[in-house]
């Protein structure tokens, strides 16, 4: 958390609205000179309102994804560290005939088309238009939003701008995160990545310039430097961008579903790579552990409860001399008076079962042998006068510069150590405090550095990790495009209230819809404002249920967040929790690791999985977690809780009651309950019980069998995956199974089974609560057999 005093006056110039900013004049494009086809596009000369020449390129790099480019003077660069891979156009030209307005081109099923005057253009699939800029919003006196053009300010600075017609029922997503409504129709956006002092206001750690639409268009702004998205405010008929650049760099994304824009956005920034097993369980965590002492008896504690856990995660208390500083900042000496020597600790908890994580930041205290030697070095980031650049987060400290490769070797070399002597992974807080003062390395300034820089420290400390052990996760706060490839993520310092754990909710489905599959947050919330007390017992339960089904699941906050802390029942319900998470493991390994293959993310919100339910592109108050189970968290103190079910059939997970959907439920929820259910036509993987990941074999591993017509399923398993496909007809059900490990069938409905396998496996087929007969497959065969309910899901 930023220290007292620190102000956000840098964001301060995102306020005014597009169109009305003081002192800034406006030179839209109004006349197309030219328009010819080329090898993989279409090249246009254009005019603006002032006569000056400007250059418009479209490519179409592959079915329902298109580039525009559009400048004045020097043209955007080619690529960046947002992009996996340097961008193609198709091998192909584009078919032009006469339109209406201009020309119509079209190739790979997408066709374009452009004319003026005003300027024009829109994207067709068959005869459907897709995404279209505005004519132009206007009032009785003149136009007030213009459709693409040059913004100036009177300093002479320059933006481009664009604005595309909004259908009257369309709704808009993604932006990274967002602590408001999840639908950002409506609302202005400014994406520079801060420190938010709070998660209480528009700021954001994690900002995206990647948006997607219910009407089947995306728009990802290939550009590092501040921009300004306007969503139907304050022109509710259409949206605008500023991007703060003198070009524009625009890709165009067209799918037939919200998961097909996903695929597309990530075919082109990256997906999220599997993390290790293990990372996927608990964190424990808080601000902080003082010395080795407490984290003993912490981690006893837990074992001894019989609370699950992974990771005990260390904040800046493990660096020396942080007790007698302020603000944060770093130099990466071990704390032996506090901790011991770090091979002994990290011994000790792995023969408990856990893994030690480090804090760090990217800012380098100013007194330090450290900051010294990065000074002399040049690897820390300067002024444009020459001296050092401060951190906006820390005065006391300076920045590394990532944009030079021997800064980045050099903070890498400062995790070997550690690393070497067994240390996991590293927390990389902050990194959102680049100053707009700033000059990089490679000649960028601080303004268009600032928020690719997380992008460069994520990736820094995530491949360090990578190289001393062949694996990695990182705990990150910032990001930008393109940061879901160093996973993880967590939602920053949200208030520990009712208010702040719908917040974060709201912020972590933003980012799935941003290309992050994997984020966190502090269960139980960072900071109370009620003088930085613990939260409410209540209130730390209800966020440790949906937190233990959430991606990723760590307590953290100001003040402990071990369950004793709350009283009894508060540890009894957290156990129970944490433990269904363990049990859960194959599925979240599973969704994992299709979420590198897919670009999907583990929490969806519905309208991922129903999006031709109107209802579900509503809702962000409750999720999907993966395609099969659906987590409704409870928001407020009374236990009040409004449930919403998709069209389908749904089975409490609690009770086993079946519910048909489309249905809204009001329900008064115990505190030891969260509304869970389980999607019909599912097939739900299980681990036996577990205190931590590696604990034990996934032996048996267990698969609750729910098929009303069919499913089917890839369970990831350490060495040995599981392949499930399930079709039932009236009363018969046919199985077909790919398996090399013991498999426990749980048939949650009567059937008549039917079942065959490839290979060897033994199947316990339970025919009732507390009954089994084993029927051993020794070679690939079939079998048949009768299946009575096995109980509710609980089990």
């Amino acid at each position: 958390m930023t220290g007292p005093g620190i102000p956000l006056h840098d964001l301060e110039e995102f306020w005014p609205p597009i169109f009305l900013r003081p002192g800034w004049s406006y030179d839209p494009l109004t006349e197309l000179v030219d328009a010819r086809a080329r090898t993989g596009g279409l090249s246009c000369l254009a005019r603006t309102q002032e006569g000056r020449e400007a250059r418009l390129e479209l490519d179409w790099l592959g079915r329902g994804l298109l580039r525009l480019r559009a400048w004045l003077g020097q043209p955007p660069p080619e690529s960046s560290a947002m992009l996996v891979s340097s961008v193609r156009a198709l091998a192909g030209a584009p078919t032009v005939v006469e339109a209406a307005f201009g020309l119509r081109a079209a190739l790979a099923g997408t066709a374009v088309e452009v004319g003026a005057p005003p300027l024009r253009l829109r994207l067709l699939s068959g005869q459907r238009e897709r995404w279209a800029l505005s004519s132009g919003e206007g009032s009785l006196v003149g136009p007030t939003a213009l459709p693409l053009g040059v913004a100036r300010s009177a300093g002479g600075r320059e933006a481009f701008f664009l604005t595309w017609r909004l259908h009257p029922q369309e709704h808009l997503y993604g932006l990274g995160e967002g602590f408001g409504r999840l639908d950002r129709r409506g609302s202005r956006a400014f994406l520079w990545c801060r420190d938010t002092q709070g998660a209480v206001g528009p700021a954001a750690y994690i900002v995206v310039p990647f948006l997607m639409s219910s009407r089947g268009y995306g728009l990802f702004l290939h550009h590092t430097s501040p921009s300004v998205w306007e969503l139907g405010e304050p022109y509710p008929q259409s949206a605008s961008l500023l991007a703060d650049d003198p070009y524009l760099d625009l890709f165009l994304l067209l799918a037939g579903s919200p998961a097909g824009l996903l695929r597309l956005y990530t075919r082109l920034t990256g997906r999220t790579p599997p993390v290790p097993t293990w990372a996927l369980g608990v964190w424990w965590s808080r601000c902080m552990y003082r010395d080795r002492q407490q984290v003993e008896r912490i981690a006893a504690g837990l074992r001894e409860l019989g609370i699950p856990g992974d990771v005990i995660h260390l904040d800046p208390m493990w660096l020396e001399g942080r007790e007698g500083r302020q603000r944060d900042g770093c130099h990466f000496r071990w704390s032996r008076g506090r901790f011991g020597e770090p091979e002994a600790l990290v011994g000790w908890l792995r023969e408990r079962g856990f893994r030690l994580s480090l804090w760090e930041n990217p800012y380098v205290w100013r007194d330090t042998d450290l900051h010294r030697e990065g000074e002399v070095k040049g690897y820390l980031v300067r002024s444009a006068e020459g001296g050092l650049a401060p951190s906006l987060d820390n005065p006391d400290a300076t920045p590394v510069d990532f944009t030079r490769p021997e800064a980045v070797e050099w903070w890498q070399a400062q995790h070997r150590p550690y690393l070497r002597a067994g240390v996991a992974a590293f927390k990389a807080d902050y990194g959102e405090g680049l100053p707009p003062s700033a000059i990089m390395a490679d000649g960028t300034t601080g303004r268009r550095a600032h928020n690719l820089y997380p992008l460069l420290y994520n990736r820094a400390v995530f491949e360090a990790i990578q190289a001393e052990h062949g694996e990695a996760v990182i705990f990150a706060r910032s990001g930008y495009a393109g940061s879901q490839r160093y996973p993880v993520h967590w939602l920053g310092d949200t208030p520990s209230t009712w208010e702040g754990m719908a917040a974060a909710l709201r912020a972590g489905l933003s980012l799935s819809l941003s290309g992050f599959a994997l984020w966190g947050h502090d269960i139980g919330g960072f900071w109370n404002p009620d003088g930085l007390a613990p939260p409410p017992a209540d209130l730390y339960v209800r966020w440790a249920q949906w937190g233990s089904l959430s991606p990723v699941a760590r307590f953290h906050g100001i003040r402990g967040r071990e369950p004793w802390y709350y009283g009894e029942e508060a540890v009894r319900i957290v156990r129970r929790f944490v433990r269904l998470r363990y049990r859960l493991l194959p599925y979240l390994c599973s969704l994992v690791q299709e979420a590198a293959t897919s670009g999907l993310p583990v929490a969806r919100p519905l309208f991922l999985e129903y999006p031709e339910d109107d209802a579900s592109w509503q809702i962000d108050w409750e999720y999907m977690l993966g395609p099969w189970l659906l987590v409704a968290p409870v928001l407020s103190a009374d236990g009040a809780a409004k449930v919403y079910l998709p069209p389908g059939t749904w089975h409490d997970w609690w009770t086993g009651e079946r519910v048909q959907g489309p249905s809204w439920r009001r329900l008064r929820v115990p505190l030891w309950r969260l509304p869970l259910y389980v999607r019909g036509d599912s097939l739900l993987p299980l681990a036996p019980a577990m205190a931590h990941a590696g604990q034990r074999a996934w032996s048996p591993l267990t698969v609750q069998v729910r098929v009303q017509a069919r499913a089917r399923a890839q369970v990831w398993a350490p060495r040995r995956p599981l392949l499930i496909e399930a079709r039932r007809d009236g009363a018969r059900l046919w199985l077909r199974l790919r398996a090399a490990r013991r498999v426990d069938l749980h048939f949650l409905e009567p059937a008549r089974v039917s079942l065959e396998w490839a290979r060897g496996a033994d199947i316990l087929q339970v025919r009732g609560r507390g009954r089994g007969t084993v029927v051993s497959l020794r070679a690939a065969g079939a079998v048949e057999m009768e299946a009575s309910a096995f109980g509710d899901g609980a089990g």
